[in-house]
């Protein structure tokens, strides 16, 4: 995930491919962006109802898109 929230496939390992993992109260995980925020909100990886990618800015951690089973 790039600074502007943007999802992209690299194919070396760089900062923008950290990412924060966190296991939810429901048993779902998150993964947030360890580099970059958005007005002091962590920027999340979702998916929207297609299973493309959303930005960054507009995903919440209790977002359903931004769930993924473990």
């Amino acid at each position: 995930m790039n600074k502007k929230g943007k999802l992209y496939g690299s194919k070396e390992f760089n900062n923008d491919c950290k990412l924060k993992e966190r296991i939810e109260e429901n048993g779902y995980n998150t993964y947030a962006s360890f580099n970059w925020q958005h007005n002091g909100r962590q920027m999340y990886v979702a998916l929207n109802g297609k299973g493309a990618p959303r930005r960054g800015q507009k995903t919440r951690r209790k977002n359903t898109s931004a769930h993924f089973l473990p």
